[in-house]
């Protein structure tokens, strides 16, 4: 990384995404992407509960409004609480570079 600053429209939520000064290829730590599905499925449940509904209904409810509420998540969250960025390493078993040495 080269240090120089991110704007917001520049970080990608999910995936790796490269740095519009140096083009090194950074990411947002993927335990950042998984609390904001978290988040847009739970948030759906609770306010149509709050809402009274309930079984079948719930599910369909939140069903329908997850992949809505996640893109919505993905593009916003970041402006309220932005990812802390690290340079992208892809998942590859055979390098092992997210374990350490051995």
């Amino acid at each position: 990384m080269c240090g120089n600053p991110l704007k917001y429209e520049e970080i990608l939520s999910a995936g790796p995404f490269p740095c519009p000064t140096c083009n090194a290829r950074l990411q947002a730590p993927k335990s950042y992407g998984r609390w904001i599905a978290l988040g847009s499925l739970l948030l759906p449940a609770v306010v149509f509960w709050a809402l009274g509904f309930g079984g079948l209904h719930l599910l369909y409810a939140i069903l329908l409004t997850w992949f809505p509420v996640g893109y919505l998540a993905l593009h916003l969250v970041k402006y309220v609480m932005p990812p802390k960025i690290e340079i992208y390493l892809p998942e590859d078993t055979r390098l092992r570079l997210r374990s350490g040495p051995r």
